[in-house]
């Protein structure tokens, strides 16, 4: 009975080392489509207030501004906005681009600008009455 405990020995370590990688990217990946989430739900509300403004004043040009001014917490020099009216000017639609970085990178103290790992892209449109 001795002998077979101490064959036992060090088993846990291995364990917990072979189950760690894999726990530490469950932990990432939740990190990270939680946060994909987040500026996705933003960049599509900030699209969906464009539309809005737009349709309202039938001026495409407010377009950029009212997204800049709904997304605070996403950088600014990452979002691309257009709006433009189609149909004969029955319907706009506002397309908001936002280059996304991951949440980890987005921390780190960078010199130039961060690479982006995909785009997430929110579309609206709107009938203009």
């Amino acid at each position: 009975m001795q002998r077979f405990r101490s064959s036992e020995n060090g088993m846990a370590a291995i364990e917990i080392a072979l189950i760690l990688p894999v726990l530490a990217m469950i932990l990432y990946v939740l990190v990270e489509g939680a946060n994909t989430l987040h500026d996705y739900s933003t960049i599509s509300e900030a699209s969906r207030s464009a539309a809005r403004q737009v349709v309202i004043s039938g001026d495409t040009s407010i377009a950029p501004s009212i997204v800049n001014a709904v997304v605070t917490e996403l950088p600014v020099n990452a979002l691309t906005t257009t709006a433009v009216l189609s149909d004969g000017g029955k319907t706009v639609t506002v397309e908001v681009r936002y280059a996304y970085h991951s949440f980890f990178a987005a921390n780190q103290q960078a010199e130039g600008p961060l690479p982006s790992l995909y785009t997430l892209t929110a579309r609206t449109t709107m009938p203009i009455p």
